[in-house]
């Protein structure tokens, strides 16, 4: 397989992730290109092929556009005791 049909087969992986956990309004680790983390809920389902709005635990209350390109995988957010 392709570096390019791996991406896509990704980029549907991430599309079917994030509407689970928007659709059960779960809490979610996200890991970002190139590099780093966010943890929030989707406010959103995916808008205009492009974005969903998301809220960072860091910024209760208010919600910021996570690109789908930025996206690299997403998982359970676990709390670190």
């Amino acid at each position: 397989m392709g570096y390019k049909a791996m991406a896509n087969e990704n980029k549907k992986a991430v599309i079917q992730k994030a509407k689970f956990y928007f659709s059960e309004k779960l809490m979610c680790h996200i890991k970002r290109y190139p590099t780093g983390f966010i943890n929030g809920t989707f406010k959103s389902d995916l808008e205009n092929d492009t974005f969903y709005w998301f809220e960072d635990i860091r910024n209760p209350g208010s919600t910021e556009r996570l690109f789908l390109e930025e996206i690299f995988d997403i998982k359970d957010y676990e709390v670190e005791l």
